[in-house]
C-alpha cells in the first residue's frame, strides 16, 4: 500500500468559502472530480456547461480561457451556489475552441478530512475546425523487427498516413541492457530530423526494443528501496537544450533494483523535473521486452507480442472493434482515507469524453471480460507486477480487456522497464487495450481527446502541465490557506505506454473513395491537376479537404483555402515549388462532417483517400508511346490504371464488360502528352461493385487505342 505523499506541488490559494451546515458523509474520488458536459448554439451564439450533481459541494467557480493560451486568460467568469448546475455563457465566437474549468468547494468527511475544491475540465466551441494539424511521426523501429514484421510496419505507415501522418522511418539497433551512448545515438537521430523541420515533428512512436533513457533521484511512489533513476522516454522529445541533461551529481547506488542506481558518469542523468522548458515531442513507447509471461500458445517470441500489437491497432483505425462510449473505475485508494483521491482522473477526465451516465465503478477485469469500454482506470497499492484490488499481470494473460484506452496507477509499476511489467501488462493482452500510462503522479488530462486531438498530445500536456490544471486543493492543518496536494509535476518518468498517435473517432467520419489525379492543360498550354472523388455514403452536409505530398509518406500539406463541397478540386500548380516540376505528386482527400458529442459540436475528419501522378512539364517536342497497364491484376478492393499518352488529346476512358456493355466511364477530358493514372473502385456507374469476371479497361487518346483485360476477383 502506498504511503501519504511527503512533497506538495507548492502552490497556495487564499480564498473564501461559505460553508453550508450539513452532515458530511464520507467523501469519494467522484467528489474530487466534476463531470462536466456541453450544449452549443450558434445563433446567437452560446455554450451551456453543465456537471453532475455534487451533495457536497457548496459553491462553484468557473474560469475560462481558449486553448491556444497559456492561462486562464478570461479568468473568473462565474461563482454559483450549490443548486446550480449549469452556466450558459453568451461571451463567445463561433469556430473558437475554448477551455473551462470548473472549481467545486466541497466539506470533508466526519472522519476528519479537511475541506478541498474538486477540478472539472473541457474543451467545447461551437462549429470548431477539425483538427488536421499532426505534422510528422518518427517511427524509431528495433531493428530486428524490420524483417519480420515488413508487412505489418508497412499497413502502419498506411494507418498513419490516412489519418494525415507525414512518416519518417528510422530503424535503430536492439539495445537489451542499459546503453548510454545508444541512449545518444537515438536522441541524435531525432535531433538531426528536428533540427530539418522542428514545427512539423510531433510524434515520436518507438517500436521495439530501443534503448531506454534513465533519470533521476525520484521515487514518486514514496518506497525508500525504489529511490532512484527511473525511466526517462520524455527525455527523447526534450529539444531545447541538451547540456541541461547532466550526469554529474546524483550518486545514488541504494535502490533495490539495479536498473534504478544511478551514480556520476553511468549515463543516467540527474533530472527529476524538466524545469528550464517544456518537452515538445509526444513520446509513444511500444515495447514487449521481458514480457515473458505472454509468451503462451500462439505468441512464441517478443516479436508474436509485436504483431499482435500492431493488428489491433489496425483493427481500431479502421473500425473494426465494438466497444460503447463509456468507461469504467476500479479505485482502490478510496478517498475517505487517501487526500489525493487518485481515483478523481477518471471522473474527470471521461466524463467529458462520454457523458457522466456512461462513468461508473467497477471490478476491472469482471467488467472489461463482459463489457467493451472506450476507457478504464485502475489504482491500488502495487507492486512490479500488481496492483491490490485490481489483479496480477498474469491476469492480462488469461483475461481479456475491453478496453481501448487503459490508465493505471500503483506503486512500483510505474516504473515501467522491469519484467512482466504491470503498466505494459494491457499493451500484450487481449483483444483491445492500446495504451496506457501511471496516471496518478502525475494526474493525467485527457479532456482534450473529445474534439479529435491525440492522446500524444494529452501526454505533452500532462508532463509539461504545472499549474494550468489542477486535481484538487486541500485545506489542512499543515496548510491552512489551501495547497494542491500532488506528487511528480513535471517530472521525468511520466511516460505513454502505446502509439502516440492515437485518438478517438478515427473511422467515425465516412471517407470518400475513388480519388483520381490527373495533369491536365488550360487554353494557355499550362499544366494543372484536377482531383476528382467519389462522395463519402451519408446524408449528412460534409465538405471535403484536399492535401498534397511530394512523397507517398511524406508531410500531407492542406491545399484548399475554404472547404470544398463538390466533389472535385483543381490544383494550379502555382509557386516556387512547382517550377518546371518533374515528379511524383500525391494527393489525400478527406471528408469532414459537423459532429455533436458529449462535449459540443465541431468538424470531424475521416481517414484520407490517396493517389498519385507524375506531373511531367509540358514540351510539344517531346515525343511518348502509347502505353497502358491495369494493376493489381486480378484485382479485388481497387484497380490502378497508368497510361501513357504520346501526344496532348482528347482521352477517354472506360471499362466494359465481355459483352462490350460500358461498365463505367473513368475519366474524359484533355490530357498532356506524358504519364498517367487513374483508379477504378470495381464500381459500376450505378455505384454497386461489379460481379467477379473479366473486364476490359480502355483508353481512346488521338489516334491510339488501348486495351487491357483485368480480371475481378471476390
Amino acid at each position: 500500500m502506498m504511503r501519504k505523499i511527503s512533497t506538495f506541488f507548492a502552490l497556495f490559494f487564499f480564498v473564501t468559502v461559505s460553508v453550508i451546515a450539513q452532515t458530511p458523509r464520507n467523501v469519494d474520488s467522484r467528489d474530487y472530480a466534476v463531470m462536466l458536459s456541453a450544449q452549443v448554439q450558434v445563433d446567437p451564439p452560446e455554450i451551456k456547461i453543465k456537471w453532475a450533481k455534487n451533495e457536497l459541494a457548496s459553491q462553484y467557480r468557473i474560469f475560462k480561457k481558449k486553448i491556444t493560451d497559456n492561462n486562464w486568460d478570461f479568468g473568473l467568469i462565474a461563482t454559483l451556489d450549490s443548486n446550480t448546475f449549469e452556466f450558459t455563457d453568451h461571451n463567445v465566437q463561433v469556430g473558437v475552441a475554448y477551455e473551462y474549468e470548473i472549481w467545486a468547494f466541497s466539506l470533508g468527511s466526519a472522519g476528519g478530512l479537511f475541506n478541498f475544491w474538486g477540478f472539472g475540465y473541457i474543451l467545447t466551441g461551437i462549429d470548431v475546425a477539425e483538427y488536421d494539424q499532426q505534422g510528422n511521426v518518427m517511427l524509431l523501429i528495433d531493428s530486428t523487427l524490420q524483417v519480420p514484421l515488413s508487412n505489418e510496419i508497412i499497413r502502419l505507415k498506411q494507418d498513419l498516413r490516412a489519418e494525415g501522418w507525414g512518416i519518417i522511418e528510422k530503424y535503430v539497433p536492439r539495445t537489451e541492457a542499459f546503453d548510454k551512448a545508444a541512449v545518444k545515438k537515438v536522441k541524435q537521430i531525432i535531433m538531426d530530423e528536428y533540427s530539418k523541420d522542428s514545427e512539423n515533428l510531433k510524434s515520436i512512436y518507438i517500436l521495439g526494443r530501443v534503448a531506454v533513457p534513465y533519470s533521476g533521484n525520484m521515487n514518486p511512489d514514496v518506497h525508500a528501496d525504489h529511490k532512484g533513476a527511473w525511466p526517462a522516454d520524455i527525455y527523447y522529445g526534450y529539444t531545447i537544450n541538451e547540456m541541461s541533461w547532466s550526469d554529474i551529481l546524483v550518486n545514488n547506488s541504494t535502490a533495490s533494483r539495479e536498473a534504478n542506481r544511478n551514480i556520476p558518469g553511468d549515463g543516467k542523468f540527474d533530472n527529476n523535473t524538466i524545469t528550464t522548458d517544456n518537452a515538445k515531442i509526444a513520446v509513444g513507447r511500444v515495447d514487449m521486452y521481458g514480457m515473458k509471461l505472454f509468451l503462451v500458445g500462439e505468441y512464441k517470441t517478443e516479436t508474436d507480442l509485436i504483431k499482435k500489437y500492431l493488428d489491433k491497432n489496425h483493427k481500431y483505425r479502421n473500425g473494426e472493434m465494438s466497444y460503447t462510449y463509456s468507461g469504467i473505475i476500479d479505485d482502490n485508494f478510496p478517498a475517505s482515507s487517501n487526500i489525493e483521491a487518485l481515483g478523481s482522473f477518471g471522473w474527470r477526465n471521461f466524463g467529458p469524453l462520454v457523458g457522466a451516465g456512461n462513468v461508473k465503478k467497477a471490478d476491472w477485469f469482471t467488467a472489461l471480460g463482459t463489457e467493451s469500454h472506450l476507457f478504464a482506470y485502475g489504482c491500488g497499492g502495487g507492486s512490479y507486477t500488481s496492483a491490490g484490488g485490481i489483479g496480477n499481470t498474469s491476469d492480462f494473460v488469461t483475461k481479456p480487456v475491453n478496453a481501448v484506452f487503459t490508465f493505471l496507477f500503483g506503486s512500483y509499476f510505474g516504473d515501467w522497464d522491469a519484467d512482466n511489467n504491470f503498466l505494459r501488462a494491457p499493451l500484450a493482452s487481449d483483444p483491445m487495450a492500446l495504451m496506457c500510462a501511471w496516471a496518478g503522479r502525475p494526474q493525467w488530462y485527457i479532456h482534450h481527446m473529445a474534439y479529435g486531438y491525440p492522446i500524444g498530445y494529452s501526454a505533452l500536456i500532462s508532463q509539461n502541465n504545472t499549474d494550468l490544471y489542477k486535481p484538487n486543493i486541500v485545506y489542512t492543518s499543515q496548510f491552512p490557506n489551501g495547497v494542491v496536494y500532488t506528487e511528480g509535476v513535471k517530472q521525468t518518468h511520466s511516460a505513454l505506454m502505446g502509439d502516440p498517435t492515437l485518438r478517438m473517432n478515427p473511422y467515425k467520419v465516412p471517407s470518400p473513395a475513388n480519388v483520381n489525379a490527373i495533369q491536365l492543360l488550360d487554353n494557355d498550354g499550362k499544366a494543372y491537376v484536377k482531383i476528382s472523388w467519389s462522395p463519402a455514403e451519408t446524408n449528412e452536409n460534409l465538405h471535403y479537404n484536399v492535401y498534397r505530398s511530394f512523397t507517398e509518406f511524406g508531410n500531407y500539406k492542406k491545399i484548399n483555402q475554404s472547404p470544398v463541397t463538390t466533389e472535385q478540386f483543381i490544383d494550379d500548380l502555382a509557386g516556387e515549388d512547382f517550377y518546371k516540376f518533374d515528379g511524383e505528386l500525391y494527393y489525400m482527400v478527406r471528408t469532414v462532417m459537423l459532429e455533436t458529442n458529449n462535449s459540443g459540436r465541431y468538424y470531424n475528419i475521416s481517414r484520407g483517400e490517396i493517389n498519385h501522378l507524375t506531373v511531367s512539364e509540358v514540351n510539344d517536342n517531346e515525343k511518348f508511346a502509347a502505353t497502358l497497364s491495369v494493376s493489381p491484376n486480378p484485382a479485388s478492393e481497387n484497380a490502378e490504371v497508368n497510361f501513357t499518352v504520346a501526344d496532348n488529346s482528347n482521352v477517354d476512358i472506360e471499362v466494359v464488360d465481355i459483352n462490350g456493355n460500358v461498365v463505367i466511364q473513368l475519366f474524359s477530358g484533355y490530357l498532356s502528352a506524358g504519364c498517367h493514372n487513374t483508379r477504378w473502385d470495381l464500381k459500376n456507374n450505378m455505384k454497386q461493385f461489379v460481379p467477379a469476371g473479366v473486364y476490359l479497361v480502355k483508353v481512346h487518346s488521338g489516334r491510339d487505342i488501348l486495351v487491357q483485360k483485368v480480371s475481378v476477383i471476390k
